[in-house]
This record gives structure tokens, C-alpha cells and sequence, in this order.
């Protein structure tokens, strides 16, 4: 596979990532709102709806981190990066030599 290849396919894991974040924060946005409405309509003691916004919430941000942050590489894409760098002093030390 040549360099393109690669290249368009990590540009193509990246914004299906990006996508998939965009989706699950619409969807979170709009599912809290409604929880939050019915909780102020016919409960109006104990505000349950803050328990699933924030829980949901975490994984929300999660999905951000691995979709913006991480660029959909996560652990794998660090561990790529060292080795390469790795690679580089190798054969750094050995012209050197």
C-alpha cells in the first residue's frame, strides 16, 4: 500500500470518528433536555436527570478525547511514534559509527 493509500485511509478513520462524536453529542444533548423536562414537569423534588447527564456525560467527553485529542490513534498511535523516534536514534547511532 502506498503513502496516499495510508494517508486516506487514516484521514477517512479520523472523520468517521469526528462523525460518530458529533452524533453521540446530539444525541446526549437532546436526550438530557428531555430527560430534564419531564424530571421539572412531574417530579420536582429530586433532580435524577444530573445523575444521567453527568454519567453519560463522562463517556461524551471520552468520545471527544479519542475523536479530536487523539485523532482516533489513542495508545497505538503513541506506541507508533516511540518506535519510530526509537528507529531514528538507531540509525542515527549508527552512522555515527
Amino acid at each position: 500500500m502506498n503513502e496516499n493509500a495510508k494517508n486516506l485511509a487514516k484521514a477517512k478513520k479520523i472523520a468517521k470518528n469526528k462523525i460518530s462524536f458529533i452524533r453521540h453529542f446530539i444525541t446526549y444533548i437532546s436526550v438530557v433536555f428531555v430527560l430534564a423536562v419531564i424530571n421539572n414537569v412531574f417530579s420536582r423534588g429530586r433532580q435524577w436527570w444530573l445523575f444521567v447527564a453527568l454519567i453519560w456525560g463522562v463517556f461524551v467527553f471520552f468520545n471527544f478525547l479519542s475523536a479530536y485529542v487523539f485523532k482516533g490513534g489513542g495508545l497505538k498511535k503513541l506506541e507508533e511514534d516511540l518506535v519510530k523516534k526509537e528507529m531514528e536514534k538507531m540509525e542515527g547511532e549508527a552512522d555515527e559509527q
